[in-house]
């Protein structure tokens, strides 16, 4: 029998054994490859289902714009609301095509038409407001309120992910003087049609009426759109849901087109029709060189001339069913356009707008791209479909 103090040495001398086995098992496991797959957080494709990289991207998108120089075009962004990667490519899309234009002008379904005062006082604070900017509390300061952001909080209801996701796209138009322009209409509206039909919207003031476009508004319930969404509800409620979505897709559509930013030399320019205010001449960075008169116009600047290739572009950012299959906002644009050409009085048609148009979609894996998702629009951005969520 072997005795206390050599069992403790035996059972010392296994444990220490097993230890050194184990870590000789660990060294051999981090040294030797791991097999795992790649994994991507986003992948691009073009209508066509071909992969292309974010470079080729860009510079397809600056060639389509420069070969439509003639013209506006009208860039819809169709989003994901709660998805971290297409809110990333948003605004870095956004301030590289600025690069090369900023004839630009930015726009989008999260805020809506009775809102757009609020948000040109946030681009373009007044006096009392540009002071309140400078003065913080040393409260606000710790905590890092910014007075800006707190008025516009209390002026409007923001999305939950404003913070996250709209705000940087906010700031970018302020630090460089572009108009963004509030485009949906105040859901309260939309909820009307949705329970009386279009007719209900005539009841309603004048001056209510201006958050909209002019009545009678055009439909065809046999777009792939609004038939989708009929059918998704069995046909309850007849058409007045897939209408509700429509008095969207309208409305968004006329504000873009009343704030089309038009071609010019260089010098930024935005329609009459634009209820934003002028660019601050005071903002930070202030790429922005157009004055404008009193009726909205722009005046000529005597400021050196704005960087510009191709027309003035207008990026709208949406949810993507507003803009895939080339349907809904694009639909109603060329309702627009065919309603504004038919009272010109002139020899020669304007040029009909350049409309792109990018989506985005969900697959569990990001490549290729899935055959339901080719040609629904003129870029595709797929994200993994366990993505985290901004919200």
């Amino acid at each position: 029998m072997l005795s206390i103090p050599k069992m403790c040495g035996a059972l010392l001398y296994l444990f220490f054994s097993e230890v050194h086995a184990q870590s000789l098992q660990d060294e051999k496991t981090i040294s030797s490859p791991v097999s795992a797959k790649n994994i991507s957080a986003f992948e691009l494709y073009n209508a066509k289902g071909k992969k292309i990289s974010y470079a080729q991207f860009l510079k397809s998108l600056k060639a389509k714009i420069k070969a439509h120089s003639e013209t506006s075009t009208v860039l819809l962004f169709g989003e994901l609301h709660d998805n971290p990667i297409v809110h990333w490519l948003q605004i870095q899309m956004s301030s590289d095509l600025y690069r090369s234009n900023n004839n630009m002008v930015l726009g989008a379904e999260m805020f809506e038409t009775n809102q757009q005062m609020a948000l040109d006082e946030y681009l373009n604070p007044s006096d009392s407001n540009q002071a309140a900017e400078k003065i913080m509390s040393p409260m606000g300061a710790m905590t890092g309120d910014d007075p800006a952001y707190t008025a516009l909080k209390k002026s409007i209801k923001l999305w939950p992910n404003y913070k996250t996701d709209y705000a940087p796209l906010l700031n970018f138009a302020k630090e460089n003087g572009l108009p963004f322009i509030a485009t949906n209409i105040p859901r309260k509206y939309a909820n009307l049609v949705y329970r009386g039909d279009f007719q209900s919207l005539d009841t309603l003031p004048l001056d209510q009426k201006k958050l909209f476009p002019n009545l009678p508004i055009s439909y065809d319930s046999s777009l792939r759109c609004y038939k989708e969404i009929f059918m998704a509800t069995g046909g309850h409620g007849g058409q007045n849901l897939p209408k509700s979505q429509a008095i969207k897709d309208a409305t968004m559509a006329w504000k873009i087109w009343s704030n089309l930013p038009q071609p010019t030399d260089g010098i930024p320019k935005v329609s009459s029709e634009s209820s934003s205010k002028p660019p601050n001449p005071l903002s930070k960075k202030n790429k922005a060189t157009a004055t404008f008169l009193g009726d909205g116009t722009p005046e000529p600047s005597t400021q050196k001339k704005s960087h510009t290739v191709g027309g003035g572009i207008f990026i709208h950012y949406n949810g993507t069913y507003h803009s895939d299959h080339y349907e809904s906002i694009s639909w109603y644009l060329r309702k627009e356009e065919e309603a504004r050409n038919a009272v010109i009085v002139c020899k020669e048609i304007p040029k009909p707008i350049h409309i792109i148009t990018i989506a985005s979609r969900l697959q569990d894996a990001v490549n290729p791209l899935e055959k339901e998702n080719i040609n629904i629009a003129d870029f595709v951005i797929v994200i993994p479909t366990n993505m985290t969520r901004t919200y």
